[in-house]
């Protein structure tokens, strides 16, 4: 068969099928290509996988992973089946990966394998979604990958309404259609899943310390090399997340046993929500009512990112107005920081990727624990929001 006849058969690009042969012929399965008319892509006749291609050991390794690929019905079932066979060997049942949520019977798949159905044959899905933020959105989107990260499943695909990748938890996707047309566009690699479901925004530097007692959630939901464990058994967390108004609610969920050392800003925006949430109570503690600081989530918001307001050209957080730049008339501006704007002009003429070069050092240096790769990815979905770099 040709390689377009491939491509169609496996409904994958001829370029995907190029690479496969590639990938077989460097592995040592004899595959060729015959030109002409009457040629094409072919295996030698004859050919049997030899399994002592394999070790021991990759037996091994590949039978267990089948075993355990979630949505693993079907192909891979039989797959395994196969491969055990010719193997001649039964691996023992040592590992189980199930990854529904407790209390819903495994094998649930749910979107999840309508999603995989979607992914592999190429089909465009459209649904609501709910950010982190509660706001509820249409999109249409091509699906490219299922990604677990974080004990949480996200699927990364190209969204037509923003011209961009976005990456979307699964458990907030909502009334999911899916369409009956294949598309053919070639897309490019998504990025990385950052470590923050929505770190495409700008991440604030947090120092927190919580009591012994909140141990099993601090290591659940921390890296390691953000605690320091205090003489008196306190944890003391150094991180940045990002920016938003659902981060009191997530602050909020340690109760008194979390405490926010800096930034000033979200220890003020926690005292606000937790004096609004007890005043919603119906048991209010008499001693509670003599505090009327209370604000709205909209307050709350605005409190919050009037402290992390940032430079609209590299992204670098103004907490103090000395750092702002210049409008020709002298005054502040309103959007840019003093090393990029001065007198109503940018200090220096760059694309946004070599803004971006020159930033990734500066934040890894400010953000231990985060690595280039990681700070780059967070920047290329962070800056084209920025005014600077915006293209609406």
């Amino acid at each position: 068969m040709s390689a377009v006849q491939l491509a169609q058969r496996f409904e994958v690009s001829v370029r995907t099928i190029y690479r496969d042969v590639d990938a077989l012929s460097a592995a040592g399965v004899p595959i060729y290509a015959s030109p002409g008319r009457n040629g094409g892509i072919a295996l030698l006749d004859g050919f049997l996988l030899d399994r002592a291609a394999l070790s021991r050991e990759e037996q091994a390794a590949l039978l267990t992973a089948l075993r355990n690929l979630p949505g693993n019905e079907g192909p891979a079932q039989t797959a395994l089946t196969k491969l055990a066979g010719l193997f001649g060997r039964r691996e023992p049942d040592w590992l189980q990966v199930d990854l529904t949520p407790w209390g819903v019977p495994p094998g649930a798949g749910g979107r999840f394998d309508t999603l995989k159905a979607v992914i592999l044959q190429r089909r465009q899905a459209a649904f609501s979604y709910l950010s982190a933020s509660g706001q509820e959105t249409q999109r249409r989107v091509l699906p490219v990958r299922l990604v677990f990260k974080g004990r949480a499943w996200y699927l990364q695909g190209w969204c037509l309404d923003r011209d961009a990748y976005r990456t979307f938890r699964l458990s907030r996707i909502l009334a999911l259609e899916v369409s009956q047309d294949r598309f053919s566009r070639e897309l490019p690699p998504p990025p990385p899943v950052e470590d923050w479901e929505g770190a495409a925004g700008p991440c604030v530097p947090l120092s927190l310390r919580f009591s012994p007692r909140m141990a099993f959630r601090v290591y659940d939901e921390f890296a390691p090399g953000a605690i320091t464990r205090e003489a008196g058994g306190s944890l003391l967390v150094r991180t940045s997340v990002p920016a938003g108004g659902w981060l009191c609610g997530y602050l909020l969920s340690f109760g008194p046993e979390g405490e926010v050392l800096s930034p000033a800003c979200v220890r003020e925006a926690l005292r606000a929500l937790a004096l609004q949430t007890a005043e919603k109570s119906e048991n209010l503690d008499a001693n509670c009512q003599g505090f009327s600081g209370t604000m709205e989530p909209s307050q709350i918001e605005e409190a919050f990112s009037m402290e992390t307001h940032f430079c609209q050209s590299c992204g670098m957080p103004i907490t103090d107005p000395q750092l702002r730049g210049t409008e020709a008339d002298g005054q502040a501006s309103p959007h840019y920081c003093k090393f990029c704007y001065d007198h109503g002009a940018f200090t220096g003429e760059m694309t946004m990727e070599q803004m971006i070069d020159f930033c990734v050092p500066i934040l890894v240096r400010e953000h231990p624990g985060l690595t280039e790769e990681q700070a780059r990815a967070q920047m290329r979905g962070f800056f084209p929001t920025l005014l600077r770099w915006r293209k609406d």
